[in-house]
């Protein structure tokens, strides 16, 4: 799951063990690359290319815990200021949007009942929606889905 929004929902009994990066930091491939590697602590071996990516973003640690303290059930990156993700390399957005998807439902297959998802944060969340759309690419609202 994708979705856009100006704030962060309250995650409070949603299950899901977050972690936060800011855009800023990933307008580029090589940001976005280096970004995530940081924000989920990737291993020393990271290959810090798309492959690797997808291997680290498909393997994320497990035995993480709510902020409430409850054995965490899902992955959610954070990503705040989106509208500046990949806005140095533009043509790489489609990828990112095509990633994210697989690295959903490679959650969905092989861990029970795990969820993965993207919030786009941004103070202009119709920026974002509008861009993602451009790409065929639908995003929702996170009180649909978190």
């Amino acid at each position: 799951m994708t979705a856009v929004a100006a704030t962060a929902p309250s995650l409070f009994g949603t299950g899901f063990t977050a972690r936060r990066v800011d855009a800023a930091r990933m307008r580029t491939v090589g940001g976005v690359l280096d970004a995530l590697a940081q924000t989920w602590d990737f291993p020393a071996h990271f290959g810090r290319n798309r492959d690797a990516l997808d291997d680290c973003m498909r393997d994320l640690p497990t035995g993480l815990h709510t902020p409430e303290g409850a054995p965490s059930s899902g992955w959610l990156t954070i990503i705040e200021n989106a509208s500046q993700l990949l806005a140095d390399e533009p043509d790489a957005l489609k990828w990112f949007a095509e990633s994210i998807d697989f690295w959903r439902d490679s959650y969905r297959n092989s861990h029970d009942d795990a969820r993965f998802a993207v919030l786009l944060l941004d103070d202009a969340p119709a920026v974002v929606r509008e861009r993602w759309a451009e790409l065929g690419v639908r995003v929702t609202d996170p009180t649909e889905e978190i």
